[in-house]
């Protein structure tokens, strides 16, 4: 397995666990809703990185480039939240700056995928 491979899956789990667990805490309207959506997300999460770790080599290049871009989101997250747990940054670094993080990292990656399969012969 190489690193490419390895990053898209658990980059996709991640993002995935967050995407999930998110849209069902602010869906339901009880008091624990995270007792819910935290272990619905996580478990996605694992779904998604076995299929991903086990399929990434017969999905088409343009589907590997969106899931490794996709991936990008979630380690994004992750980065920030862990510079924030060590308190660098953590006036300037909020949840929104975070956001907008991870979606400019999807871009970056998505666009440096697609100029990096043009150069190839």
């Amino acid at each position: 397995m190489n690193a490419w491979k390895l990053f898209t899956a658990v980059g996709a789990g991640v993002t995935t666990a967050l995407l999930v667990a998110v849209v069902i805490i602010e869906l339901l309207q009880i008091e624990f809703s995270a007792l819910v959506g935290l272990p619905v997300g996580v478990i996605t999460g694992i779904i998604v990185t076995v299929w991903l770790g086990g399929s990434f080599d017969e999905l088409p290049v343009g589907v590997r480039r969106a899931a490794t871009a996709y991936a990008a989101f979630g380690m994004t997250i992750l980065a920030v939240f862990a510079v924030r747990y060590v308190n660098l940054g953590r006036n300037v670094l909020s949840l929104e700056v975070a956001i907008g993080l991870g979606l400019a990292a999807v871009g970056v990656v998505y666009l440096a995928l697609l100029r990096s399969d043009r150069a190839l012969p």
